[in-house]
């Protein structure tokens, strides 16, 4: 599992390192969706394209998260795959992979937070830890 979680008072922490800003950004958001228990099976998928824009990385990363949530929780969306195609320091692009269904979800997380938020290029590669709010 290329995410970890770790302990914090009240809300969900999790750890995530990956070898580029790509993985980072699609582990994030494979996180939430274990999280939320929003994943679906492979069947009846549509694709569905999902733009976000932010002023530098940490807030792209929050910015897509948020929306990932948004569409989860408000759309009813289920996942069963994520690509982004484009990243860069002030957005990016990505495609989900899913379906909708009104099945409910596992957990609730009211906010991907800005909490000591950091995106470090260590090594190598990149790694981030992100604070729920449930």
């Amino acid at each position: 599992m290329p995410y970890r979680f770790i302990d914090h008072p009240a809300d969900i922490g999790i750890h995530i390192v990956s070898k580029d800003r790509r993985g980072l950004f699609e582990e994030a958001a494979y996180a939430i969706i274990d999280i939320l228990g929003a994943k679906c099976p492979d069947k009846d998928l549509q694709n569905q394209n999902i733009t976000v824009e932010g002023l530098d990385l940490a807030d792209t990363m929050v910015r897509w998260l948020q929306e990932l949530l948004y569409h989860i929780e408000v759309k009813d969306l289920r996942v069963f795959s994520i690509k982004i195609d484009r990243i860069q320091e002030t957005g990016l692009n990505a495609w989900v992979t899913g379906n909708h269904s009104s099945t409910g979800l596992e957990k609730e997380i009211k906010a991907v937070t800005y909490h000591n938020l950091e995106i470090l290029e260590v090594d190598n590669h990149f790694e981030t830890t992100i604070i729920f709010d449930t």
